[in-house]
């Protein structure tokens, strides 16, 4: 399976200039709309040197998909997280990740990836493995602790974690995808994650004795 390793060029390299142009790019156009001229042109470098660095618009756009999972790990929130009570915890879990999946980039990423997965198909699964999967897995990883700590009573951690997602998203992510409304506040954003906490916490409360 592809593997996506994020490239990690020195700032004002030209692998850096012309990574920031193909991702300004391919996340404004999509795939099939960028050509190979237009990154060189906006990126201010010869082709020569673009294919220098990036032997085809495939190899450049594998480049950009990987440096955008690289940034959305979330990585700071979880042993913060893990010092909080369990709603506290799930909601700054969830505040975070909600404002990070409705933020411009990175629905313009998952569209771009979207939009391409009929024909990159391992980049989609390598994508999903190395952006999403690893946020759920550390929301699993994040339940089960709250069980241990006896916080929580969860029978089902897979199942708890895709319930988790679902009610903080609710349908605001989708219909973002779709460009069919405007991103919501962050006072929204609040309400509805704050409303998915208290769901989900009282559903899993441990029987009391």
């Amino acid at each position: 399976m592809t593997k996506l390793v994020a490239p990690t060029p020195e700032a004002g390299s030209k692998p850096a200039q012309i990574l920031a142009a193909a991702g300004a790019l391919f996340l404004e156009n999509g795939y099939g709309a960028v050509s190979m001229d237009a990154v060189s042109k906006k990126a201010n470098v010869s082709k020569a040197t673009l294919y220098a660095h990036f032997g085809s618009k495939d190899e450049l756009f594998r480049a950009m998909v990987a440096c955008e999972c690289s940034s959305s790990a979330l990585n700071d929130v979880w042993d913060k997280a893990m010092a909080l009570p369990a709603a506290d915890g799930l909601r700054m879990i969830g505040l975070e990740f909600v404002t990070f999946v409705l933020s411009p980039k990175a629905l313009a990423a998952h569209r771009v990836v979207l939009g391409e997965a009929h024909r990159f198909p391992e980049l989609a699964r390598a994508f999903y493995e190395a952006g999403p999967a690893l946020t759920v897995g550390r929301v699993s990883d994040y339940l089960a602790a709250l069980n241990r700590r006896g916080e929580l009573a969860v029978p089902d951690i897979d199942m708890a974690t895709q319930q988790y997602f679902g009610l903080i998203k609710a349908n605001l992510h989708m219909k973002l995808l779709l460009c069919l409304t405007e991103r919501p506040s962050d006072s929204t954003i609040r309400r509805f994650v704050d409303a998915a906490v208290d769901l989900f916490v009282k559903g899993y409360a441990p029987p009391t004795s």
